[in-house]
């Protein structure tokens, strides 16, 4: 089987910082910069661009990010809470420790991106593309992934609780490592889906087979 190969961000050695003061009102693409404690709240609605970038402790909450791009960025103990960030790209994108609660990022590109040790509960990825995408120590619980395109993703030690993967084929992807009580799945789109015994047993139970109890 061959094996999943994510790309890390293509960071340069060396990065301009750069505080909110220095970002113009149209802010275009802000490249080979490095931001820390910054709030971005008020380029909201602009398209905001990033390539060769690092954020620190920085605030996107609450924003319009419609139409975003992020290539070769870094995101660490960021907040994007209940953003809108539809249509947006991410490519070769790192989001660690980040609060995402409520981000929305439906019809989007993610591709070569990980989330490690974030707060997503309540996001929504519905209708996006999702290539060499890892999820890794995470809480995506009631998060959203209904009909997505999903290729090779990978799940490490995450949260899933009533995740949403309606109309989305799970062919490939390994749920094992997860924690879940209930899925929403569509049962003609998980097959080839690896799962744990006892998740096997719950999806049982949920497509209403009764399970024999050995004495």
């Amino acid at each position: 089987m061959k094996k999943m190969v994510i790309q890390k961000p293509k960071l340069s050695a060396r990065r301009e910082p750069l505080s909110t003061e220095q970002i113009p009102t149209d802010p275009g693409t802000l490249r080979s910069v490095e931001m820390e404690y910054g709030d971005l709240r008020f380029t909201s609605g602009m398209q905001l661009a990033a390539d060769d970038a690092v954020f620190t402790d920085c605030t996107f909450a609450e924003m319009d990010l419609s139409g975003a791009s992020f290539v070769d960025t870094v995101f660490e103990r960021c907040d994007f809470s209940n953003v809108a960030a539809g249509h947006a790209d991410l490519l070769r994108c790192e989001f660690r420790n980040c609060k995402l609660t409520g981000a929305n990022f439906d019809h989007s590109g993610v591709k070569h991106v990980r989330f490690e040790e974030c707060d997503a509960r309540y996001s929504s990825f519905s209708f996006s593309k999702l290539q060499a995408v890892q999820l890794e120590d995470s809480q995506f619980s009631e998060s959203d992934f209904f009909e997505c395109i999903l290729k090779d993703m990978k799940l490490t030690r995450s949260q899933l609780e009533n995740a949403n993967f309606r109309e989305t084929d799970l062919a490939g992807v390994n749920l094992a490592e997860c924690t879940f009580e209930r899925l929403e799945v569509t049962p003609s789109k998980i097959a080839a889906c690896t799962v744990s015994k006892e998740q096997a047993i719950g999806f049982a139970r949920m497509f209403g087979l009764l399970i024999h109890e050995e004495s």
